[in-house]
């Protein structure tokens, strides 16, 4: 079980690498805490600096599509392992498949709620 935050999440009106949306439920993206403006992963070299915090959209919407804003659930997918102390109320982030910048979105609520993750495949 791991808790669930609920954030506001708008996908960018042009996705990169032709994707057309995505479905709730499925989608495990990473989130970056940090300005909602940034469109470009921030590296030293060929190190990406930031932090990537794993999650997985819970609740929302069925699908999104690009330029679409929703009320989403996101599961912390690594806790307790990896504590997620800056996903808070009111914090900014943007989504990421890797270093593309897809979305970006707020946190509204740290979450009361737990979701059960699935076992790993082994």
């Amino acid at each position: 079980m791991v808790p669930v935050a609920e954030a506001s999440v708008t996908l960018l009106p042009e996705l990169s690498h032709g994707r057309q949306g995505l479905n709730t439920g499925c989608y495990r993206p990473h989130i970056v805490m940090g300005p909602q403006s940034q469109r470009v992963a921030t590296r030293e070299g060929n190190r990406f600096t930031e932090n990537y915090l794993a999650v997985m959209f819970v609740g929302g919407p069925d699908a999104l599509n690009p330029g679409d804003t929703a009320e989403v659930k996101l599961a912390l997918m690594y806790f307790p392992e990896y504590p997620y102390n800056e996903v808070q109320p009111g914090a900014t982030f943007t989504v990421r498949e890797g270093p593309l910048v897809v979305g970006y979105g707020v946190i509204r609520s740290p979450g009361t709620e737990v979701f059960p993750l699935p076992p790993p495949n082994r």
